[in-house]
Order: structure tokens, then sequence, then C-alpha cells
């Protein structure tokens, strides 16, 4: 009886140990393509996924905010609802993504020469700020005027 007893628990530790191996050997979890997005108002209706994410990036990265600053959670499965208009500031990021979008298309593409200064994004008037802050010119130096560039 011992003999059958001792027998049964190396063949039950045996199978608990193999089949700890098997999960371990498990492949990962498959990565799922992300879903069309949908209700898209200013950005193309055909953006890839990689491109919608940096696109999203940026806006993060400029207002140092995150997805739940324009993006509504969803109460019950606590997932972002990409879809839903119900924040106010997701109206105020399309207004503003059709202004930057004018600015660089319309007015900075007239200049002549606008050297170096590429594009305007949201960075280049929040600087990581949800709101930007007022610019406040620095005192005003008198005396004489800085030579010419040569």
């Amino acid at each position: 009886m011992l003999r059958t007893n001792l027998s049964s628990a190396l063949i039950a530790a045996s199978l608990l140990i193999f089949t700890a191996g098997l999960v371990a050997q498990a492949p990962p979890p498959e990565h799922h393509e992300m879903p069309k997005p949908t209700n898209l108002k200013v950005l193309p209706k055909n953006i890839s996924g990689k491109d919608l994410i940096a696109t999203m990036h940026g806006f993060t990265g400029g207002l140092g905010v995150h997805c739940n600053f324009c993006h509504e959670e969803d109460a019950t499965t606590h997932h972002m609802n990409f879809a839903s208009d119900a924040k106010p500031e997701k109206k105020t990021a399309r207004i503003m993504m059709r202004m930057t979008k004018n600015i660089n298309g319309k007015y900075l593409a007239s200049l002549p020469d606008h050297g170096d200064m590429g594009k305007v994004g949201c960075g280049t008037c929040h600087r990581g700020n949800s709101t930007p802050k007022e610019f406040v010119p620095p005192p005003e130096q008198h005396g004489p005027p800085p030579a010419p560039a040569k």
C-alpha cells in the first residue's frame, strides 16, 4: 500500500512538473490588430494604425497629457472609447488640428523663406502643457540697437 501511494505521488508530481513545463513553453498571446478607427473627422479616414498611434503620441507629448484627456473611458469595461465625442477636449483638439493644418499649409507655405522653422505642431505653443502658458516677454533693454548680421 505504501508502495502504491508512493508510486501515485511520483506520477502526480511528474505530471505536475510536465504540465508546468508546457505552460512555461506556451507561445505568448498574439497581438491583435488594432480595430479600424471610427468617427475620424479631421484625420484621414484611411490612416494606418501605426500613423494614427504616432499622431496620438505627438498630441500627448505636445500637451503633456494621456489618452483620457480627450477620450472618454467606458465605465463598464474601463477601456477608452476612442469614437466617443463626449469630452469637449476632443472637439477642441479637432479645432486645433484644423488650425495647425491651416498655419502649415496656407500661411507658412506662402512665406518666401521661413528658414528652418519647419512646421508648427501642438508643442510649438503648448510646450508640454494642456493649456498654453501666457508668454511674457523679457523687459525691454534700452541701449544701442544690435549690430546687423553679416
